[in-house]
């Protein structure tokens, strides 16, 4: 019942069948009340007339012709009529015969018949029994006119509340459902009206809010993605300076030891030449990694990388020169196929760092008698890059580890930071280049795609 109550459509019916019924009651009430009254007077209007009529013709007709004249008229007007002569006394007005009927009071209307020189006098009255019909048929129609008015305004109440109450139930639900972030539903009430506008407004609103909420979504999915980046770069980040300390420890602690025993003559320290060349070898190998460690932090704290034109084709047979002098003596054969002037975006320094690690880890693993194959090529605005040392094997487990940093496929080798490959990343991944490391038949493929 109290759900019922608050129904918007049942409390329009209520309120109108009230009003309805309240207005044709008051209406109905009003005509039975004034009706009568209002016949009485209407019919009183018209008895005078028709009286003046009647008087007319009695003054054209003679005395003994009259009668007729006035039965039509009782029967017409339904009035009570009175007859005075000329001496004041009531008469029969079919007779003429002195009655002894009193006097009618009503108007009076002299007159004189064609054939007699006598005035008579015609006394006419309304008669109110009509008017009395009338309020009664009224009266007995009240049972009829009130169900016929409950009716007609419960269907008129019911028909206008729901035409009225439907599309803005039908909006209200809608809105419960945009407030539920559910934009699938319109309002189809698209009219000219108040409620049309409504509707209208409604869908601009969830519109609105779709295109707002889905772009609250793509910022919040970029936040969440640049969070999580933050996270792993901190994570790398931590990982890389206690790899940093870790490599920092043994040479420092071998380079202390050496200088000890040189200091205290102990055993084979006494020949100082040959471990203070050893020292300083080893703080040669300790400068060029902390040279690394500082590029890799001004890359990690650089914001905006540089973008110059880098020409690659001429920085790989740059690069190749350089190290076909280190890998001769290994009876290692360069082999290259590179385009000319193939371009790209980019800091040409971190680049030819970036590949010359590359090429670098394919002559220091590659075996003897090898050969290092370089190619670049360009094709639909993309420049690929493809290195291959022969001869040359990497365990498949090693292979997602390559480029993280101190990681070494083999366990044994001393020579490196541990840093080129990770170095190499950095930069590829700041200018947005794919690159991967796999096995192939002829040996380790590097591959890497510029946009040119």
């Amino acid at each position: 019942m109290n759900k019922l109550m608050h129904n918007l459509t049942l409390k329009t019916f209520l309120l109108l069948l009230l009003l309805s019924l309240t207005i044709l009651l008051s209406a109905y009430g009003c005509i039975w009340i004034f009706l009568p009254y209002a016949n009485q007077k209407l019919a009183q209007r018209s008895l005078d007339q028709q009286t003046e009529q009647f008087v007319s013709s009695l003054r054209t007709v003679h005395k003994g012709d009259s009668e007729p004249l006035f039965v039509s008229f009782i029967r017409q007007t339904g009035a009570d009529i009175s007859l005075l002569d000329q001496n004041g006394e009531a008469v029969s007005p079919f007779t003429f015969e002195k009655t002894t009927a009193g006097t009618i009071q009503g108007n009076r209307y002299p007159f004189r018949f064609v054939d007699s020189d006598d005035e008579y006098v015609l006394i006419i009255q309304y008669n109110p029994l009509r008017s009395d019909e009338i309020a009664d048929a009224v009266r007995k129609s009240i049972p009829f006119i009130t169900f016929l008015v409950i009716l007609l305004s419960s269907v008129s109440a019911f028909a206008f509340s729901r035409y009225t109450t439907k599309p803005i139930i039908r909006i209200s639900r809608i809105a419960d459902k945009i407030a539920n972030l559910d934009f699938s539903w319109y309002c189809p009430d698209l009219r000219d009206d108040e409620i049309g506008v409504l509707s209208r407004s409604i869908n601009e609103l969830s519109d609105r809010l779709h295109t707002a909420l889905d772009e609250i979504r793509r910022r919040n999915d970029f936040l969440e993605d640049a969070i999580l980046m933050e996270k792993e770069r901190e994570r790398r980040r931590m990982l890389f300076f206690s790899g940093v300390s870790h490599e920092l420890k043994t040479p420092i602690a071998v380079v202390i030891g050496q200088l000890e025993g040189m200091q205290a003559q102990i055993g084979v320290y006494k020949d100082r030449e040959k471990y203070l060349a050893r020292s300083t070898e080893i703080l040669q190998s300790l400068n060029d990694f902390i040279k690394e460690v500082l590029l890799v932090s001004h890359m990690d704290m650089k914001t905006e990388p540089a973008a110059d034109t880098v020409n690659l084709s001429e920085m790989l047979e740059s690069l190749t020169a350089g190290y076909m002098d280190y890998a001769e003596p290994l009876s290692i054969a360069f082999y290259t196929e590179i385009e000319p002037a193939i371009s790209t975006c980019g800091d040409e320094m971190m680049l030819k760092k970036a590949l010359g690690n590359v090429i670098g880890n394919a002559v220091s693993h590659s075996p003897d008698h090898s050969r290092v194959l370089i190619g670049l090529s360009c094709a639909d605005n993309k420049a690929k890059l493809t290195i291959i040392n022969t001869n040359a094997h990497i365990d498949e487990k090693d292979l997602p580890h390559l480029f993280e940093a101190f990681y070494r496929a083999d366990r044994s080798a001393r020579y490196g930071s541990g840093l080129g490959l990770y170095i190499t990343r950095m930069i590829l991944e700041t200018y947005q280049v794919p690159h991967s490391i796999e096995n192939t038949e002829d040996g380790v493929k590097f591959t890497a795609v510029f946009s040119t």
